[in-house]
């Protein structure tokens, strides 16, 4: 925090946990807020890391995967993405990741950096990871919660896609933003 910033860290005066809910963990904090002594009980989701890939291949093709999302209940085009098991390396989740849901690896690897997927609840990062030179080794191995298709799409492919709201996962989203220039062009103005 910078000396003069004005936004100081609440004070946590007790914290206590809901039931382990596997994807993540309810605990709430009372804390008070710095500015004014206000106190309010505020949720946290104990969350494990995530890992996301932008999967390319030698001809420069993305790797998406489409699959049913139970929060929105609907498909979600996204790239291969993952939890990071407890004790697992971020870079090797992503590893295993992209061989479960698609069945390929890639020749090189590099860390795009992580994102704090939603920090107003969320205490997790997602890792984002470029892997090149992806190519399939076998076939994919889905957990039995899973059910994906893979494609192949083209950089102008995946600009559309998240143009016209097809890729619409925002973690997806900032994962390719970190590889492609995802601005969508404003429409003239009317005259």
């Amino acid at each position: 925090m910078e000396p003069d910033d004005p936004i100081h860290p609440w004070r946590v005066l007790e914290s206590g946990h809901g039931p382990d809910l596997r994807l993540f963990r309810p605990r709430w904090d009372l804390v008070e807020n710095p500015r004014n002594g206000y106190r309010l009980r505020a949720l946290v989701l104990e969350t494990p890391p995530w890992a996301n890939v932008v999967a390319r291949d030698a001809e420069g093709r993305f790797l998406l995967v489409r699959q049913w999302r139970f929060g929105t209940r609907s498909r979600s085009l996204e790239v291969p993405a993952g939890v990071v098991h407890t004790g697992e390396p971020p870079l090797e989740a992503a590893r295993r990741e992209l061989l479960e849901e698609t069945g390929c690896a890639a020749a090189r690897w590099s860390t795009l950096g992580s994102v704090a997927p939603n920090p107003a609840v969320h205490d997790n990062r997602c890792h984002l990871y470029l892997a090149e030179g992806v190519e399939r080794v076998q076939e994919p191995s889905l957990d039995e919660g899973e059910d994906l298709e893979t494609l192949w799409m083209t950089a102008e492919e995946v600009r559309a896609a998240v143009a016209d709201g097809t890729i619409h996962s925002a973690l997806a989203v900032a994962a390719l933003a970190r590889v492609l220039d995802l601005r969508v062009a404003a429409p003239e103005p009317a005259d």
